[in-house]
């Protein structure tokens, strides 16, 4: 059997091999999201870098991430998995040897763009890898595995780098954790290259990149960001002007991708958008990534700066919230199929739930606050996992097999934006609050969870929405 016909004929443990290697390579990409948290007191004091640096290396990362996905889905489409997955992994390794040897702020700031922009090349084609060799009726499963896979690295990151960071010190920790993705990437190169995959999907002969588009959207999503990163540097409402440019460019996206003047496929097909459970999905995923993904950042930030513990303590404490999520996502992947959408309402209200406890425990100090919110974390986790692996499934599931990459690139998009805005607000306010407080960190967390509650609230209301319209109007599944 040949590589290209491996997407149709693969058994049983060829496809989960390659599930293998991908959840590995998943894991990299997000493991070197989250681990900056840790990292962020030791980079400012070895390279003296600036407010501005140190949000750029945070938010940079996820803003590339987003940038990336959806002309990387089409890549992946155009021209298969592996060339794609290859072309990620050499980009990420270079990045992580420019930051791991950076001497200056600047440096560090270019290399992590460049890894978020490699993570968003990586990831599109691991979701729709699942879509291309598993039936419809067969993903909750891998989906499961990808899904607690990524919320384990995302949460685990902290605990690993402050580790290493306790292991190298502070002028050379945060730098091994970087050069650690060198080996890791190179062995993943030379698997992806031997399992994967050569040939693209079949369905489409034009596979041209629909260039005005991809630029028209990178355009847009950057000028409606860039005012959030920049809040600090920017002063006075001028830059904000920025904000509705940035839809205005990204309405005229829209006139582009369904316009005939466009002569190739589109970037981001708006025919999905008919599809309400995608609709709704993307809906879902944007809110939730912007009131989710900030919650390691902010205990990190607190415990550091407020509490003044060490990166490994920090580590720690974070490390319930890394079981939790490992097991709301392999619960949420195998029960999805027969609970659907009221299965992410029970892990939306988990979530609720466990923020509203973390609130009432903002005033705790020392090892005391590491304790109390053990199990809030683990909770939060747990609801977690039931809602980002459903969702993906769920949301994916009326999607043509030939749009796999660019239906699995707009959904990774709409969530990336929604982290990288998150990110920004949340701590934004958390480090507002600190000034306007008398540097009172706890009262700053507070305010901080309460946004995060608002946010997550907004994702419960459009999972509810979904759950009504399907009652009135059952849904298809994709062919």
């Amino acid at each position: 059997m040949s590589r290209s016909d491996a997407p149709a004929e693969a058994g049983h443990t060829r496809r989960w091999r390659i599930i293998t290697v991908a959840a590995a390579i998943s894991f990299m990409s997000f493991f070197d999201l989250s681990v900056i948290n840790v990292m962020l007191p030791s980079i400012e004091r070895t390279l003296s870098a600036g407010n501005g640096a140190v949000q750029w290396v945070v938010s940079g990362y996820s803003l590339m991430f987003a940038l990336a996905l959806v002309p990387a889905g089409r890549l992946g489409d155009a021209k298969g998995r592996r060339h794609a997955l290859l072309l990620g992994l050499a980009l990420f390794v270079a990045a992580s040897t420019m930051a791991g040897t950076a001497g200056s702020g600047t440096m560090l700031v270019v290399a992590r763009l460049m890894q978020g922009a490699a993570a968003g090349v990586l990831v599109p084609q691991i979701t729709a890898l699942v879509e291309e060799l598993f039936q419809p009726e067969q993903r909750g499963r891998p989906f499961g595995v990808l899904g607690a896979t990524a919320s384990v690295a995302t949460a685990v990151g902290p605990v690993i780098g402050g580790l290493i960071l306790a292991l190298g010190g502070v002028e050379n920790g945060w730098r091994l954790v970087f050069l650690s993705n060198i080996p890791i990437g190179v062995v993943a190169a030379l698997l992806v290259w031997r399992r994967f995959p050569a040939k693209p999907p079949s369905g489409r002969t034009d596979h041209r990149p629909d260039l005005t588009g991809t630029l028209l959207l990178g355009a847009g999503i950057m000028l409606v960001i860039l005012p959030v990163l920049q809040r600090e540097q920017w002063k006075g409402l001028l830059p904000w002007l920025l904000v509705p440019i940035g839809f205005g460019v990204l309405v005229a996206f829209r006139s582009w991708e369904t316009s005939d003047a466009r002569r190739h496929p589109p970037v981001f097909d708006f025919r999905l958008l008919t599809h309400r459970t995608y609709r709704l999905g993307l809906l879902l995923g944007f809110f939730y990534y912007a009131g989710f993904t900030s919650l390691p950042l902010i205990f990190s930030l607190h415990l550091q700066y407020g509490l003044h513990r060490d990166p490994l303590h920090t580590g720690l404490t974070i490390a319930p919230f890394a079981v939790g999520s490992a097991l709301g996502a392999l619960l949420g992947g195998r029960h999805v199929e027969r609970l659907g959408r009221p299965l992410i309402s029970i892990g939306l209200v988990t979530v609720m739930v466990s923020l509203a406890v973390m609130t009432a425990l903002t005033s705790f100090a020392g090892t005391t606050f590491s304790v109390v919110n053990a199990f809030p974390l683990l909770l939060a986790g747990v609801g977690s996992g039931l809602v980002i692996t459903p969702n993906n499934t769920l949301t994916l599931s009326q999607v043509p097999k030939p749009d796999a990459g660019s239906a699995a690139g707009m959904y990774r998009t709409m969530r990336q934006v929604g982290s990288a805005v998150g990110l920004a607000m949340i701590t934004a306010t958390l480090l507002g609050a600190v000034a306007a407080n008398d540097g009172s960190w706890s009262t700053a967390l507070r305010y901080a969870l309460g946004v995060e509650v608002g946010i997550v609230t907004a994702a419960l209301l459009t999972n509810l929405a979904d759950i009504i319209g399907s009652r009135r109007q059952p849904s298809a599944p994709a062919p």
